[in-house]
């Protein structure tokens, strides 16, 4: 074996040279998908969960047809906010590269083009509406309005106070709106104002959250009103007075409409009761985020579920009681 080995030709250098051109062309294109995926922000693709939402309080989730349905929409919603991402971050690019953590961004820190950036962008975009004409021109319509409505948002409605707040609570209306009309689910006035104003709170403690956070890291501002350490033009607009109001109307008014949601749902005792019973864990799952955002730590909302635990156990307590609530209302 060892006479047999000492017989066979060496590599030569070009055939080497070749050998590590082809892995550094893998490990260009296994970098730029991985690129292209976290500029996609999975993170913020819970989000479209929100679609199951609808038939889920309407009890009719566990029919296999509706939840295909759900998931196909989910799909559609998917797709069409990861283009609206790569949209928000090419408009941003100035922004975000002077941006303490936002540079590291993958268009902001080159590691996709501009070019490509808007290629990912269109594609996302077709994809998403192939994937809801599928499931029907109703979800098609619903996904052309939200797409309509985030792309203002990035190209133009971002830049007004009040109107950015209300444009991207609307995207949770909008998700939880078709996920009705993708499954044929008949919703009620309650479950739009519970999405809506739960919505709203999410949003403007968020914003609440940022003004803390850069306040307590105030810096000289520059010429044109913002400190560096923000990339959001209107953040520098809202005073703490008019967002902790806001914050406080939307909080209240979604805990009335939830509360006399559950307490018209019809059922048995048994069933009612518990649908009662989820407005404890629901009251409590808002007020822990509202706490964390005036401590400044909600900026990225996503993240505070998987953070911290109180918040993770009463929204996991408050999904269970209602869900529990609801099917058994429907079985019995």
């Amino acid at each position: 074996m060892t006479e047999f080995a000492t017989h066979l030709p060496a590599p030569t250098p070009r055939a080497r040279l070749q050998k590590l051109t082809r892995r550094n062309h893998t490990e260009s294109f296994l970098r730029m998908v991985a690129a292209l995926f976290a500029a996609a922000r999975p993170t913020q693709w819970p989000k479209n969960l929100l679609l199951f939402a609808a038939p889920a309080a309407a009890g009719v989730l566990s029919e296999p047809h509706i939840a295909l349905q759900a998931l196909a929409a989910s799909v559609a919603f998917t797709l069409g906010s990861a283009a609206t991402y790569f949209l928000n971050d090419l408009r941003d690019l100035d922004a975000d590269r002077s941006h303490p953590t936002k540079c590291r961004r993958p268009l902001a820190s080159g590691r996709i083009s501009a070019k490509l950036g808007y290629a990912a962008a269109l594609f996302l975009a077709a994809a998403s509406m192939l994937t809801a004409m599928t499931v029907g021109w109703m979800t098609f319509i619903g996904l052309c309005t939200y797409l309509a409505l985030t792309t203002s948002y990035s190209l133009y409605l971002k830049r007004f106070p009040v109107i950015d707040i209300l444009v991207v609570a609307m995207g949770f209306v909008l998700r939880a709106g078709t996920g009705a009309l993708a499954t044929g689910v008949v919703v009620t006035s309650w479950f739009l104002l519970v999405t809506f104003f739960g919505a709203l709170y999410i949003v403007t403690a968020k914003r609440q959250a940022e003004l803390q956070s850069k306040t307590e890291l105030m810096t000289p501002v520059s010429a044109e009103g913002l400190p560096p350490t923000t990339s959001r033009t209107t953040l520098s607009l809202y005073t703490k007075s008019w967002l902790e109001q806001t914050v406080t109307l939307a909080l209240t008014s979604a805990i009335i409409c939830y509360s006399l949601w559950a307490v018209q749902h019809p059922g048995t005792p048994l069933a009612a009761g518990l649908i009662q019973a989820s407005i404890l864990p629901f009251v409590a799952t808002l007020l822990r985020y509202g706490y964390l955002c005036s401590r400044g730590d909600g900026q990225r909302p996503e993240h505070l579920m998987f953070s911290d635990g109180f918040l993770a156990a009463a929204a996991i307590t408050w999904m269970l009681t209602a869900m529990a609530g609801i099917y058994l209302a429907v079985s019995l």
